[in-house]
């Protein structure tokens, strides 16, 4: 079942939409009409840069193959940006279908997906998480079932400004299970909106994988170069 802010603010954010753009639509990057049933101009579309590798996020013995759709540069750094912190679900959208084409480019399987949470206060400041956003969207897409497999339990510093080391160190010990049973045998996608040391996904999945869950692989919308 969604999360209940998430779909109503999905309901609401359709609502507007209809009422407000009718038949046309604006490009969610510049702002320039557009007749069809994209949300991205072709214009700024080829702006974004397509990341093709995948990278292993690794600590000790023990590491996840980790794929993303696009480098954070450019216009996918306003959609993250807009989705995150301005309400753009429009903008999650087109980073979701960004996402799909990956799984779909590099076939990969799995049985559930789930997402990184975000600790209680911080949810209910934002009122959404955007990762959870991109998960539900995301199942659109595969038909496969999203599960909230993950809590956070320690308040972390912004990752922003610390250097890598500091971010591993921020993030360790920041995820709990919530149910096993969930996660037992299961392979599972697990999604974010950006990686760029890795900290995040990396503890997100081991907390997963020390639980029981089979093949992790992690799917983000963006990739820093940091």
């Amino acid at each position: 079942m969604e999360h209940g802010i998430i779909k109503s603010l999905k309901n609401i954010r359709d609502c507007i939409l209809s009422v407000i753009y009718c038949d046309d639509e604006t490009c969610v990057i510049c702002g320039h009409e557009l007749y069809s049933d994209k949300f991205i101009c072709e214009c700024c579309a080829n702006k974004i840069m397509i990341c093709r590798d995948k990278m292993n996020i690794a600590l000790n013995d023990m590491g996840f193959d980790c794929y993303s759709a696009a480098y954070y540069s450019g216009a996918v750094v306003e959609l993250i940006i807009k989705l995150k912190y301005k309400n753009s679900f429009r903008s999650g959208d087109v980073m979701a279908e960004y996402m799909y084409r990956t799984i779909e480019a590099n076939k990969l399987e799995f049985d559930i997906i789930t997402y990184v949470p975000m600790i209680k206060k911080d949810l209910k400041k934002r009122g959404y998480n955007q990762s959870e956003y991109l998960a539900r969207t995301l199942k659109n897409y595969v038909d496969r079932p999203v599960k909230s497999c993950l809590s956070k339990v320690k308040s972390t510093k912004d990752q922003i400004g610390l250097d890598k080391r500091d971010r591993w160190n921020n993030i360790e010990g920041s995820f709990k299970i919530i149910d096993k049973n969930i996660v037992k045998n299961k392979n599972i996608l697990l999604v974010d909106d950006v990686v760029t040391t890795g900290a995040t996904a990396f503890y997100s999945a081991l907390e997963l994988k020390n639980s029981g869950a089979g093949k992790i692989i992690i799917l983000t919308g963006a990739r820093s170069r940091v």
